[in-house]
């Protein structure tokens, strides 16, 4: 399975519906202000409307049937059809944007290469929230040429994003949501992932041979995030970074970092082609606290029951032979002390495998810049400056 064309894949699927390009109008107007602003929005340097069925208006809603783009990338040209879009309380700004109450989009389907490869991604519903879309004018002036909409609540259903050999990734519904903006930034805000089909006409024969190894046909998977950022004072407090499966297992993280104010954030989006701009502003952040957790339903059974079928050993000889073999291959941290505490805490998860979570949180909040030096000069002084703590089967905080 090519994992780097699903990454950009599933990317692909959700910016096309959020994510506006530089007008280009080419298309033939429909004689309504409502939808002729959509499309003239809608349409780039690089995209061209190359058509529509009809444009229909109910009360206070405007629909366009069968919209279909062409957008041109180099030698690739990808298209984007629609079958319906419908504008509900749509309002014109004087600025050339366009508000609305909500926004539905039917039967949407992108088809393009990725890499080389073709691929299909189609999405069955897409619902908008209070959408503001910029105009025409300040999507061309934007530096990238591209400028995200605003909206309070997106959801995408029934997405299938499908690489040919490289694979084909269901998933059932995604939603993001943007509770507070600074003007053209989201400040706080939440996406959710579910039903990701992980199957075995997605893998490639090693990968296939270790599902069924697990006792797997299939894994459902979801993930998560949310976070909430104050531009001022360059808090981020990302609250919430989970993924996992009720038949596998969930990992559960969260962090706290100091520093990143607008202007941070401003550069590093301009250091984008600077890695070595990028990492020394990255430098000048502050760690707070952060945490990682996994939670076992099945899988860290069934990696034991397989390790020791395939080693002949009964899951207890095994556990056993792994858990005395735990403090030669913590010797390497060089820290006596954090050393007896992860293999304590490593044992009782192996016995019974519950969950095994790890807290850094510094005295004081700690500069990255620190935490990157003592890294490569003193890697065995982490545990203490980052005040590391390990607990195996403990219940969760907010249990």
């Amino acid at each position: 399975m090519n994992h780097l064309t699903s990454r950009s894949a599933l990317a692909m699927a959700l910016a096309v519906p959020l994510v506006l390009p530089v007008p280009a109008l080419a298309f033939e107007a429909s004689g309504n202000d409502i939808a002729d602003r959509f499309m003239e929005i809608m349409e780039a340097g690089n995209a061209t409307v190359t058509g529509y069925d009809s444009v229909a208006e109910s009360g206070d809603t405007v629909t366009i049937t069968g919209l279909a783009t062409t957008i041109n990338e180099g030698d690739d040209a990808a298209k984007l059809s629609i079958a319906s879009t419908a504008i509900t309380g749509g309002q014109l700004a004087d600025d050339g944007g366009l508000s609305a109450g909500a926004l539905a989009m039917t039967q949407v389907r992108v088809d393009g290469k990725d890499k080389g490869d073709d691929i299909a991604i189609t999405v069955e519903t897409i619902t908008i929230a209070d959408p503001v879309l910029p105009s025409a004018a300040s999507v061309g002036k934007a530096a990238a040429g591209t400028v995200a909409p605003g909206y309070s609540r997106a959801e995408l259903s029934d997405i299938l994003i499908d690489a040919g050999d490289q694979g084909r990734i269901p998933v059932e519904r995604v939603v993001a949501r943007i509770d507070r903006m600074d003007g053209d930034l989201p400040t706080s805000g939440s996406v959710d992932l579910e039903g990701i089909r992980i199957s075995q006409d997605m893998l490639d024969d090693d990968e296939k041979k270790t599902l069924a190894e697990l006792g797997y046909e299939e894994l459902t998977l979801s993930a998560g995030f949310s976070g909430d950022w104050d531009p001022a004072s360059g808090r981020l407090d990302v609250t919430r970074l989970t993924m996992g499966g009720d038949t596998s297992a969930t990992i559960d993280a969260s962090l706290v970092l100091g520093g990143l104010t607008r202007e941070v954030v401003e550069k590093l989006d301009q250091s984008q082609e600077d890695p070595q701009q990028a990492m020394a502003l990255m430098q000048g952040l502050t760690l707070e606290r952060m945490t990682l957790r996994i939670d076992n339903a099945s899988l860290v059974d069934r990696l034991l029951d397989s390790q020791a079928k395939s080693s002949g050993m009964s899951r207890a000889d095994f556990v056993a032979q792994l858990s005395g073999a735990l403090p030669m291959m913590l010797s390497v941290l060089n820290n006596a002390d954090f050393q007896t505490k992860v293999a304590a805490a490593g044992t009782t998860f192996l016995n019974e495998p519950k969950s095994l979570s790890a807290v850094a949180s510094p005295a004081n909040p700690l500069p990255l810049a620190q935490v990157m030096g003592t890294a490569m000069m003193a890697p065995q002084m982490l545990p203490d400056i980052l005040n590391v703590t390990i607990a195996a089967n403990e219940p969760k905080a907010d249990q």
